[in-house]
């Protein structure tokens, strides 16, 4: 039952989730193509005529290359398109798209035309508005963040530090993880208005602000309030402005297909060009609807092409320069390349400037993924190699390859980002006082959330002293490289343990910067919470079968262990009931597992986390009856350690259900 219950309530994001562009009229139309030198000048005492610019990489055997990797990967994971922009500084390398972009009527993926949604890369747009307003001094890093937003949107005193402009650059503002029932829309009319999904869906904060950084959309949603408000315009207009009209990256948007008179509806512009996304299943590509992410734009909501991506990150890699406009001021850029603004420790990844700054082997990468439950996307761009990455696959099939194409590329083409093998475990070390279970930090704390997007890392110490860490469905191993730091064996990734104030290891960073893990006991697992209630529900079929089987018997207890006998099998009724609907629940949510996050809480759920209180009182109930059982004459003690075990059974369901907020008022 664990497994199913974790499978049906994984968290679609983003961040998570979590969370995230048209044609390029510049480019010759086969990739990669040099300049044309200029013409012979007929002095021929003049200088000989400048060669075109030596290229990063060779475009020919990178398009075989990506070719090979992408239709491999389509073919084993069943991927329905995909796009993908390879770039120098001088243009495009490889501009292209595979397979399908929609099924009916079809359309294949136009690498120039065909618009995909790429999640939390919209971020970085949003992280560069802040950029040019703090270049230009109209916003201070280190002021409160209050003393730029609109009144509507000030965070309340909270009996943390304000939050500085700098925290919601830094994910490190100490807001807790929400996401179910109101992250993404399934229909256009579910869309909020911006500033009141950032009221009604403000999450709480759970750390003082600088502590970790731990991945949170609600922060950068809100600080794309926080430019346009500065501003003095939407934000829609606001990057469309500033930074899409700039780069001509005439495809590329945040509005989306929303009812007419909606300001941030997309318009004519871009009907029919929107891939659709598509669930792999039965060996098929099932159409899915629309993602909304208006309400929370500025964290998710952009979509584009590959080509106008590669115009952005020509432009990252031209020092903030794209077609002699001056994007990114110099100081700006300069900024953004500079040392990252935070990091949780030294050997693991930071933020420059709200980019993801990480290394694939020694070479320094800026960059961002995106996830909606469809569309996995990532942008990776290697100043120092002079070379971008991005690829966005339409099926929620696509995520390892998403993930992974950057890196092949860069693996491929340039010494420094191949990683040379980790040394071996140093003799004689001990790895078991890392061992154990670590909960994510990017996870809910104050709702009946924490249970459904909670997310448990198992660490197991190998007989060669290094790691193993299970996460989901997959297994890493790590190697010891002295004190608290461990390397990947088959990456250039570190993690870094911290210990709490007796020396005792407490929880670890992880290697990409973006969020912490602490350590946990069993009763803070959402394992172990499952296996409770399970527990309850089969003990209550057990008393109840017990019951039937001693039906018509006299009992020759006293009156008052007779009642307690009565209220243990109300409490069985009770508990077998909410068992039975629970797993009825899951399997439905099983079964589409984006309805149940569009549609979150739901009738059936919502009935259920209002009936627990009636748990409880059955609990104390049969609390209050044990001194009657312990004295119950005409009992055997057999039935009486059995009444007391049941009743022990159904305190620690309660206690669990209370603790993981599965009450009705945490919804």
């Amino acid at each position: 039952m664990p497994r199913i219950l974790r499978a049906a309530f994984a968290a679609m994001l983003l961040s998570l989730l979590s969370v995230a562009a048209a044609q390029d009229g510049e480019v010759a139309a086969e990739a990669g193509q040099a300049p044309a030198a200029p013409p012979v000048l007929a002095d021929a005492a003049l200088p000989e005529p400048l060669a075109a610019p030596a290229r990063a990489v060779d475009a020919a055997d990178l398009s075989a290359y990506v070719d090979g990797l992408v239709d491999a990967a389509m073919a084993r994971d069943g991927i329905a398109g995909v796009t993908v922009a390879v770039v120098d500084r001088e243009g495009p390398l490889l501009l292209r798209g595979y397979g399908v972009a929609a099924t009916d009527p079809r359309r294949e993926v136009d690498p120039h035309g065909t618009l995909f949604r790429i999640a939390s890369i919209s971020k970085t747009f949003t992280y560069l508005l802040g950029l040019q307003l703090v270049d230009e001094g109209r916003i201070d890093l280190d002021a409160p963040a209050n003393q730029y937003l609109p009144d509507a949107l000030k965070l309340p005193a909270d009996g943390y530090p304000p939050v500085l402009v700098r925290h919601l650059f830094t994910h490190t503002a100490g807001f807790e993880d929400s996401a179910m029932g109101h992250l993404f829309a399934d229909h256009a009319d579910r869309v909020l208005p911006s500033v009141e999904y950032l009221q009604r869906h403000r999450p709480r904060r759970v750390r003082a602000p600088g502590t970790f950084a731990v991945y949170s959309n609600y922060s950068v949603a809100l600080l794309g309030a926080l430019v346009a408000h500065v501003a003095g315009e939407p934000f829609d207009t606001l990057v469309e402005r500033r930074l899409f009209q700039p780069m001509g990256m005439r495809l590329t948007t945040f509005r989306e297909p929303l009812r007419e008179g909606d300001p941030r509806h997309a318009g004519a512009a871009f009907a029919g060009r929107w891939s659709q996304g598509f669930r792999r299943s039965g060996g098929t590509f099932a159409p899915q609807a629309f993602e909304h992410v208006a309400h929370a734009g500025p964290a998710g909501g952009a979509s584009s092409t590959a080509a106008d991506m590669g115009r952005y990150m020509r432009m990252l890699l031209r020092g903030g320069e794209l077609d002699g406009t001056d994007v990114l001021s110099p100081s700006a850029h300069a900024r953004l390349v500079g040392a990252p603004l935070f990091r949780n420790a030294p050997q693991v990844g930071g933020f420059a400037h709200g980019f993801f700054d990480t290394r694939v082997g020694a070479l320094r990468v800026l960059g961002h993924g995106g996830a909606t439950s469809w569309f996995h996307s990532m942008m990776a761009v290697a100043p120092e190699a002079g070379v971008g990455v991005f690829v966005s696959t339409n099926t929620d099939s696509g995520r390892r390859l998403a993930a992974q194409l950057p890196e092949q590329v860069f693996e491929r083409y340039f010494e420094r980002a191949r990683t040379p093998p980790p040394a071996a475990v140093p003799q004689g070390f001990d790895a078991s006082r890392f061992a154990g279970h670590y909960n994510s930090k990017r996870s809910n704390y104050t709702s009946a959330e924490k249970p459904l997007l909670s997310f448990t890392a198992k660490v197991e110490a190998a007989a060669d002293g290094s790691l193993v860490i299970h996460a989901g469905n997959e297994a890493s191993r790590w190697i010891p490289e002295g004190g608290l730091v461990f390397r990947e064996a088959e990456g250039p990734g570190r993690i870094v343990f911290f210990e709490d104030d007796d020396g005792a290891v407490a929880g670890y960073h992880a290697a990409a910067g973006h969020n912490a893990f602490e350590r946990v006991g069993p009763l803070q697992r959402a394992d172990t919470l499952l296996a409770v209630v399970a527990l309850a529900g089969v003990v209550s079929l057990l008393v109840l079968v017990g019951a039937w089987l001693r039906r018509g018997r006299r009992d020759p207890a006293a009156p008052e262990s007779r009642r307690a006998a009565f209220w243990l099998y109300i409490s069985a009724l009770a508990w077998l009931a909410f068992t039975l609907l629970l797993l009825a629940y899951v399997q439905d949510a099983q079964a589409d597992q984006t309805a149940a996050f569009y549609g979150y809480p739901g009738t059936l759920l919502t009935a259920l986390l209002w009936s627990t209180p009636a748990l409880f009182v059955l609990a104390l109930v049969d609390v209050l009856h044990l001194r009657a059982v312990l004295r119950a004459r005409g009992w055997p003690l057999w039935r009486r350690l059995r009444h007391l075990s049941v009743v022990a059974v159904y305190v620690l369901a309660a206690y669990m259900l209370w603790s993981w907020n599965l009450v009705g008022w945490k919804l």
